[in-house]
């Protein structure tokens, strides 16, 4: 299925990552004070955007950095709010899929339970970013990297996430009921596209700029589809779960023909990605190694 064109290498000097560095870490700063100040909606999507951003900057860190006190007390204490924040969100996207039904008896049973719970989360997720910003600012200067790891490193990591995506995507194009697999290859699109964009294109020889703005943004097609098919399947799963199985069949029934639409759409888009020999997108990822 996959024909490797040529094979290249991304090119991440430690000035320039030194640089992203500090505008990730300074994002985070800045989203966490404004989460604190007002948990909307909005700040949540920010600041969960901001941490994933950051994350892709620590994960291409060489281990000893990775490892640096300072910098893995950030890092994990921004992950912990990242976490209790996708919960929230989880309970305000199945809310938000219920509002059709908001005439209906059933609806405000769920959404009450579901308020109650987004209450307890929230007050536990201010509770973190209050003690994620309370920590000094993780740091690094040029000094402290080599080029050549710092390269190697990265490398490594995007080569690890393109495997990921090429063994997943097989799998979830044949099986729509893999739902575990369609998060993870999501989530790993994810990685792989903000990894990508720590790299200063307009500077990079090695590697031709427009596959790369290409290869970003399928990536990102394709995490907003697999995320619409996400936000459904936690929505069917909280349906299932719930204490009045016969008042929400009929919603649990639109939820799984919206899913069905909605993973064709997936599959008609791989398709057309996939059908051009020479520059479909599993092969643009493949030359990321």
């Amino acid at each position: 299925m996959i024909h490797v064109l040529t094979t290249m290498t991304l090119s991440l000097t430690s000035k320039q990552f030194v640089t992203k560095m500090e505008e990730n870490v300074k994002r985070v700063d800045n989203r966490v004070n404004d989460y604190i100040k007002d948990s909307n909606e909005n700040n949540i999507h920010d600041i969960r955007t901001a941490i994933r951003r950051l994350d892709a900057t620590f994960r291409s860190l060489p281990k000893k950095l990775r490892e640096k006190k300072m910098i893995c007390k950030y890092i994990t204490t921004s992950k912990r709010l990242f976490k209790i924040n996708s919960q929230i969100r989880d309970y305000d996207i199945i809310c938000e899929k219920l509002e059709k039904y908001s005439s209906e008896p059933i609806y405000t049973k769920l959404t009450d339970s579901l308020n109650r719970r987004r209450k307890t989360k929230l007050a536990n997720a201010i509770k973190v970013a209050l003690s994620l910003r309370d920590l000094p600012l993780p740091h690094s200067s040029d000094n402290d990297l080599q080029s050549k790891k710092l390269e190697m490193r990265y490398n490594k990591i995007v080569c690890r996430l393109r495997e990921r995506i090429e063994l997943d995507l097989p799998v979830v194009l044949t099986n729509a009921n893999k739902v575990k697999e369609l998060h993870e290859m999501r989530k790993d699109c994810k990685k792989l596209r903000y990894l990508l964009e720590l790299v200063p294109h307009q500077n990079n020889n090695s590697i031709d700029n427009n596959e790369i703005h290409k290869t970003i943004t399928e990536l990102e097609d394709i995490q907003d589809m697999l995320g619409s098919i996400h936000d459904i399947d936690i929505t069917i799963a909280y349906l299932k779960r719930v204490r009045h199985p016969n008042e929400v069949t009929h919603i649990l029934h639109d939820e799984i023909s919206e899913r069905n639409k909605k993973y064709e759409d997936f599959i008609q888009f791989c398709k057309r990605s996939l059908s051009d020999s020479r520059h479909n997108f599993l092969n643009q990822i493949a030359i990321l190694t």
